[in-house]
């Protein structure tokens, strides 16, 4: 079965240490950012305030002025709520400045409970004269509003949660305008809205809502430029206040299929999010607060306010809340003032829905790129370059955000870029773990190999000395200090032409391991067997042998001792049968098992012998032999012999020799038969 040319490439992209774990996470990252939990969102937001904190908004409080009924004047005029009188004269001040417009950040929700004609109501028991006196005077509602009549005023809207009361007064509409779809599926809805009193809202300009929503993590961050109440469209406070200033007549919202896209005022486009929230871009805490007492004061020059937006709000401790922003906390009518100079100085944070594509593609390319472009032979290196591409990721982010007040997020790419050469690392650790293990059983195997090489080498040597002890007339001795790899190096003594000679031989191997110590060994035998073809004695055993319960040490001197390249394994002493052979030792398959570390000098030799060798009877011709050594190394010739005296006691299979049990012929690839007179019973004798 043939595979897909196509599969194999794309299973070839996947080989490599860690690739396939580090393309899951870049999946898995890039199906998180698509689903966008809360923690993701919150990493992005997080990483927004700290470009903001690294660079906020240039303050310029010439536009804004922002008039605050703060400790100070709560020390001096009393606590608040202020008698309405006492608000009417601060506008009066405010008003002779000639501001453009005064926004007003309080809800005046209920009656002046210290205006004349609320106190001859609500207090029992006054003379009638003083309740009627009381009566006639004007309102303090009146008083307000004819202050306010002075001056372009924005009062505020309160949205709320609660159902709204019964009999609750209409709402104005407000001036809007919409481009493109509906946009109120968009906004935040609410079902209630506190306004003040109708005497006030009868003289100002417009009316503002004021709510304030933060980010889960409590952080306000966005205004919302509008929201729902009923089938009503209510614009934010400090968007009535900049369209009253610049005197536009309405307000213009485009709604996309997407969502909410700008809002427009004049030749002004404020850019949103989809549900119609500015994102703000905040400044440090500036001095644009002035004190009501000190406006109050008759030294105060109401002309520092002169064509400026004004707010009026309450700052004393305990009355308003504060709010906490990117930058710190600050006052309700501070986030107002921070959103009209943003608008004024065109500062406004955005971030379009293309960028969410952008960073997708961003994360993509750079845990692509830290899984395929990377190299992992030199980590440090790897991660030097993953560090420089976060380092540009965070660059892009701040010059973006500085220079074109885009919020693009480089968290995600960078995270996914982290976990995808995280998983590298880790997968290329792992492939050098396992290759230093694989190394380091290699060198253990070789070491074995060449402790058994070295010994076997040792063993190969002759060490007893006197080597001839019943030759006074020669003295010879030899010794060799092995390297600490096999070298292959020898030396070796025999007397040779009827023992009237000296035979001995030093030998250099050029090379080490196991290719050296197999020519020394070759080498030892072929002069030994070369010695025996010119005229040793003669006195080989007819059968060299060895028992299964032998080691492989005892072995492999009985193969060097009698030259032979083949043993057989047999069950008794000679003479046998050929049932009592039961294996053999190939001495080359023996040397590769103990080089490779299969066998040990220790070993029985019965764990490492192989199928008996192929026997021929005496009396079969050459043809047979040659047929038999076609498949093998050796051969085992049976021969059975009758004594010409029938009477005589059989003699021993084998003659007479120094290794009784060990008995030999030099190495051949025939088997000639020897043997003696064995009784008639068909004990035979085997020989190699």
């Amino acid at each position: 079965m043939t595979r897909d040319p196509a599969v194999g490439r794309g299973l070839g992209i996947l080989r490599g240490p860690g690739r396939a774990p580090a393309l899951a996470l870049v999946a898995a990252a890039l199906a998180l950012r698509i689903i966008d939990p809360g923690i993701i969102t919150e990493l992005r937001v997080r990483s927004f305030d700290l470009v903001e904190r690294v660079w906020p908004r240039a303050g310029d409080s010439a536009r804004v002025a922002v008039v605050d009924i703060d400790d100070k004047s709560l020390a001096k005029y009393g606590q608040w709520p202020w008698p309405w009188r006492q608000v009417a004269e601060l506008v009066r001040r405010i008003a002779e400045g000639n501001p453009r417009v005064l926004g007003i950040d309080v809800v005046f929700a209920e009656p002046d409970r210290l205006s004349p004609p609320e106190i001859a109501r609500e207090v029992p028991g006054l003379p009638p004269v003083v309740a009627d006196a009381l009566a006639q005077l004007p309102s303090s509602d009146h008083e307000l509003a004819e202050a306010m009549a002075a001056v372009p005023t924005v009062l505020a809207l309160a949205p709320s949660h609660e159902e709204a009361a019964r009999g609750s007064d209409p709402l104005r509409p407000a001036p809007l305008r919409q481009a493109g779809g509906d946009p109120k599926p968009f906004l935040k809805s609410y079902k209630s809205l506190v306004q003040s009193q109708p005497d006030l809202r009868a003289v100002a300009r417009a009316a503002g809502e004021i709510a304030v929503e933060p980010d889960p993590d409590g952080i306000v961050r966005r205004l919302a430029l509008a929201v729902a109440y009923q089938p009503t469209i209510v614009p934010n406070f400090a968007l009535e206040v900049l369209r009253v200033a610049g005197g536009e007549r309405s307000v213009v919202i485009d709604t996309g299929a997407l969502g909410i896209e700008s809002f427009r005022i004049g030749g002004t486009v404020i850019p949103t999010d989809r549900r119609g929230r500015a994102i703000l871009h905040f400044a440090p805490s500036q001095a644009r607060s002035i004190s009501a007492s000190d406006v109050l004061d008759r030294a105060f020059d109401p002309a520092e306010l002169e064509g400026q937006i004004v707010l009026l709000g309450v700052a004393g401790v305990g009355i308003t809340g504060l709010r906490q922003t990117p930058l710190g906390l600050v006052r309700a009518v501070d986030l107002h003032a921070e959103l009209i100079e943003s608008i004024l100085f065109n500062a406004l944070l955005h971030r379009p829905s293309y960028l969410d594509w952008f960073e997708l593609a961003a994360a993509l390319a750079a845990g692509l790129g830290v899984i395929w472009l990377l190299s992992y032979a030199r980590p440090l290196r790897a991660v030097g370059i993953a560090v420089a591409i976060t380092a540009a990721l965070f660059g892009a982010e701040l010059m973006l955000f500085r220079f074109a007040d885009l919020l693009f997020d480089s968290t995600f790419p960078a995270l996914t870029l982290s976990c995808a050469l995280g998983a590298m690392l880790v997968g290329n650790l792992r492939a050098t773990q396992g290759e230093l293990v694989r190394e380091r059983e290699a060198k253990q195997r070789v070491e074995g190999e060449l402790a058994a090489a070295q010994a076997i080498q040792m063993g190969l040597l002759p060490r007893r000395f006197p080597a001839f002890p019943d030759r006074h007339d020669i003295d010879i001795y030899a010794r060799i200090e092995p390297a600490r790899m096999v070298g292959g190096d020898l030396y070796d003594y025999l007397l040779i032409g009827e023992s009237s000679r000296l035979f001995f031989l030093i030998a250099d191997v050029a090379g080490k391991g196991i290719a050296a110590a197999l020519l020394m060994a070759m080498t030892k035998e072929v002069v030994r067997d070369a010695d025996v073809l010119i005229g040793k004695d003669g006195a080989i055993p007819k059968l060299v042998h060895t028992h299964p319960n032998e080691t492989v040490a005892e072995v492999v001197m009985i193969l060097r001792e009698f030259g032979v390249s083949q043993l057989p394994v047999v069950a008794a002493e000679p003479p046998v049968m050929a049932a009592e052979v039961i294996g053999a030792v190939n001495e080359r398959a023996l040397l590769q098992a103990l080089f490779a570390g299969d066998a040990h000098l220790a070993d029985r030799i019965e764990a490492h012998m192989a199928t008996p060798l192929p026997t021929i009877g005496g009396g079969e011709s050459i043809g047979s032999l040659m047929r038999a050594l076609a498949d093998a190394d050796g051969a085992v010739t049976l021969t059975a012999l009758w004594s010409a005296a029938l009477d005589e006691p059989p003699q021993p299979a084998a003659s007479s020799a120094s290794r009784p049990r060990r008995r030999g012929m030099p190495r051949t690839r025939t088997a000639p038969a020897y043997g003696q007179a064995v009784p008639a019973s068909g004990r035979g004798q085997a020989s190699s």
